[in-house]
């Protein structure tokens, strides 16, 4: 988390939205918890994405090319994590 801030909220966030969703009584709130933790996780993964793709722009701005680090490889397989239980849900929700 010293390191890279972002991953840092990210990890903070997505455990309180989990972790609220363990406290409900309800299952169908529990479901809107991973729902929405679903989502936020896809909403980080896709920030990260974006930003590892126009990283082709830094040198030409005079920045130093962005490396992927560990980090990023946990945040691009929970987005994709993420974005089979948003594909699900919605499935099964039609």
């Amino acid at each position: 988390m010293k390191i890279d801030l972002l991953f840092g909220i990210f990890l903070g966030v997505v455990s309180l939205v989990f972790l609220a969703g363990q406290f409900e009584i309800s299952k169908e709130k529990y479901h809107a918890h991973m729902f929405v933790g679903s989502i936020i996780v896809l909403f980080f993964a896709g920030m990260s994405l974006l930003e590892y793709l126009t990283g082709f722009l830094r040198p030409i701005l005079g920045e130093e090319r962005i490396t992927l680090s560990a980090g990023h490889y946990t945040l691009f397989l929970t987005g994709l994590v993420a974005l089979f239980m948003i594909f699900k849900k919605r499935m099964r929700s039609e």
